[in-house]
């Protein structure tokens, strides 16, 4: 007989337990989760100063439900996407083929395209790589409802303060986000801040401004979180001054009137585990689905 080698007289290893909740979520409350983010880049654009967009040929064009944007002076991922294909009806081919040739006619080499579990039909990833494009990773979306969080403060600011954006302090958030994305899109955003539905917050610490992130309440009080920087993870390595202004939107959003809360982690990690993934569960949150990204490789990659 021969001896069993060590590892199989050890005990498995206990499973990896993620670091937040995943819920199963029905096809239409997918479809509320995508509809709260394309609903507050639907009013993002409808804001952008006329001058604004025609200098950067910024525009959101949309065929029934379906909604992408297109910009072909800034190539910025959310600037030249579909938002929704397959979401709230089944993509076809023809759709697929009719986007690529829109943005090849306006010189977009990456266009962006989303998918995620919910997205008819399943095939549509298929479609997308045999026309070329690939799986660029993706993002967590996450969500939580109307729930109170805790009375105490959950993420201790240490020193920081956070404040709602104001108009004599426009400028100064736009600044900063302009600098943290190397973007020209200051006029844009300063045009957000009073507008019906959003909500800007900036934290500071002595007196300089450290991170921000803002809400979108839609007329149907589905909130999403978004227009962050410096991006945990990817900008920043900390998250704890995100949590801090993710608590001040999670209040706020639900004395307004929010039901729902929609936000993406934008850093994920295969076992669901990190800061990010414990701070949002400390918030409430809970994740959906993964949301796949597809687009071209850069022209340099091989």
């Amino acid at each position: 007989m021969q001896t069993a080698a060590l590892s199989e007289l050890q005990p498995p290893p206990e499973p990896h337990r993620p670091e937040i909740a995943t819920e199963e979520v029905s096809r239409d409350l997918s479809r509320a989760i995508e509809r709260a983010e394309v609903n507050a880049w639907l009013d993002l654009y409808d804001a952008a100063p006329a001058d604004f967009a025609a200098r950067h040929d910024l525009s959101i064009a949309r065929d029934g439900d379906l909604v992408w944007t297109t910009c072909t002076t800034i190539p910025f991922i959310h600037f030249n996407c579909v938002k929704n294909i397959g979401v709230d009806a089944p993509a076809s081919e023809e759709e697929v083929d009719a986007l690529l040739a829109h943005y090849r006619a306006a010189g977009i080499l990456r266009p962006w395209f989303y998918t995620s579990p919910h997205t008819e039909p399943s095939r549509l990833r298929c479609w997308l790589e045999a026309r070329g494009l690939q799986h660029q990773s993706g993002w967590e979306r996450i969500f939580r409802d109307a729930t109170p969080p805790p009375a105490e403060s959950l993420f201790p600011a240490d020193g920081a303060s956070v404040e709602e954006v104001t108009h004599e302090t426009a400028a100064e958030w736009a600044a900063f986000i302009d600098g943290k994305y190397r973007l020209p899109t200051s006029p844009w955003l300063m045009a957000l801040v009073g507008r019906k539905g959003w909500h800007h917050y900036m934290l500071k610490r002595d007196g300089a401004v450290a991170a921000v992130r803002s809400l979108f309440i839609g007329a149907d009080g589905a909130a999403w979180s978004g227009i962050d920087a410096p991006v945990p993870g990817i900008m920043a390595p900390s998250f704890d001054l995100d949590a801090v202004l993710g608590e001040r939107l999670v209040r706020d959003g639900i004395a307004a009137g929010a039901n729902l809360f929609v936000a993406d982690i934008e850093a994920p990690r295969p076992e669901r585990d990190g800061p990010a993934y414990r701070n949002y569960a400390r918030l409430g949150f809970r994740i959906a689905y993964f949301r796949s990204h597809y687009s071209y490789l850069p022209a340099h990659s091989s």
